[in-house]
């Protein structure tokens, strides 16, 4: 049986300042990273398009 999931603690003083400060560095990506995310997205977001093709077929093909 899982675990029940702990209450996130609240930050305070010099804690809460460096958090803060570290989420609102930015990180910029490589060319070649950038274009191997997009490239994630793009498969991911075909996979879901083929997904829904797929019900829509298998709905059609009950009501028939």
């Amino acid at each position: 049986m899982a675990r029940p999931i702990k209450e996130t603690p609240i930050l305070y003083g010099e804690d809460a300042r460096r958090f803060e400060a570290r989420m609102k560095e930015q990180h910029p990506l490589s060319p070649e990273k950038r274009a191997e995310v997009e490239y994630a997205y793009q498969l991911v977001m075909e996979m879901f398009k083929r997904g829904e093709e797929i019900e829509r077929q298998q709905k059609e093909l009950k009501q028939q």
